[in-house]
């Protein structure tokens, strides 16, 4: 893959005023309504919020709709990542429709064992090849109302992948046709830690899992320009949180070195992504909710950094487990 020069992407994202927190939509379409859907989004570039992270794969399509509905009309003040690599399962009206139609069937005794159960559609992961690449981002820029996306991503990306000519080429293309500004990967954990040693250039942008960030290199010459993380609040957010309700000393060291009730769920998200932002300097840091009460919480975290006593002493606790 090689760097186009013209590309400004990243310089934008990182003179960006609102800080190193990004907007994930991985969750959006949990929201119960789509308009509260995109009353969040909005809420969330009110709050100072201008990059936002969405895929095919979130909701079924359904996230990125939500998106485009939310910022078409002020697209040129937001900065909109989306990826290619994993198609959402079929989600046709007929398919729904019969599914549907099966599952209450099947609640009736007698049918229960004539008709069979609702077909189990799965998304399609490794499409890569450069035609259901290319209709991908086709249909992620009619869904998102816009004729380019800032970022495009490779999601859950191997090695091969990155090393692709095919693969390259078509990212090359695609910055060349102005429908991305940049490109770069998402991959899980281990793959990520395979690229990475793999020396293979793989664009301007590299998303990862929080977890990494420690271990990885920082971003250098040969590269990305600008390092995003993510799942900071994932399932090891969720096994602390438990063990610092269930013990009572474990939670008393915490309250006292950070000056919160730690076993409070907001209190240490906004812990857990000042200590995100801490290790990913320089970088972006994504978090998700499906709260609007939850916003200013969150965009508050970057204020824990002001105090070196305070974020010496998280990066103490964190480092303990």
């Amino acid at each position: 893959m090689t760097s186009n020069p013209t590309v400004d992407a990243v310089s934008r994202l990182l003179s960006r005023p609102s800080g190193p927190l990004g907007f994930g939509t991985g969750l959006l379409h949990f929201v119960k309504e789509p308009r509260s859907a995109i009353e969040l989004l909005r809420k969330a570039h009110e709050e100072g919020v201008t990059y936002f992270d969405t895929a095919r794969l979130y909701g079924e399509g359904r996230c990125e709709a939500m998106v485009g509905e939310a910022f078409a009309h002020m697209r040129d003040d937001v900065l909109i990542a989306t990826k290619v690599g994993i198609l959402p399962s079929a989600s046709d009206f007929y398919t729904r429709a019969r599914g549907k139609a099966r599952a209450l069937l099947r609640r009736i005794p007698p049918l229960r064992a004539i008709v069979p159960p609702p077909t189990v559609r799965f998304p399609e992961f490794f499409v890569f090849d450069r035609q259901r690449m290319q209709q991908s981002l086709e249909t992620s820029l009619r869904e998102l109302r816009t004729d380019h996306v800032d970022v495009l991503l490779l999601h859950e990306c191997k090695p091969e992948h990155v090393q692709s000519e095919e693969v390259c080429d078509f990212l090359d293309q695609m910055v060349r046709e102005g429908k991305t500004r940049t490109y770069g990967i998402a991959p899980e954990a281990g793959a990520m830690k395979a690229i990475a040693a793999s020396g293979a250039a793989y664009g301007e942008v590299a998303q990862f899992d929080a977890s990494l960030r420690p271990g990885m290199p920082p971003p250098a010459a040969s590269g990305p320009a600008l390092v995003v993380t993510h799942s900071c609040l994932g399932q090891r957010f969720q096994d602390q949180l438990a063990r610092l309700k269930a013990d009572a000393t474990l939670k008393e060291r915490w309250s006292c070195a950070l000056g919160i009730d730690a076993a409070d769920p907001s209190a240490l998200a906004q812990a857990y992504l000042a200590h995100a932002i801490q290790q990913n300097a320089g970088g972006l840091v994504l978090f998700s909710t499906t709260r609007p009460e939850r916003l200013k919480t969150n965009l508050d975290a970057p204020a824990w950094l002001n105090s070196p006593e305070r974020a010496a002493a998280l990066s103490r606790l964190m480092a303990d487990g």
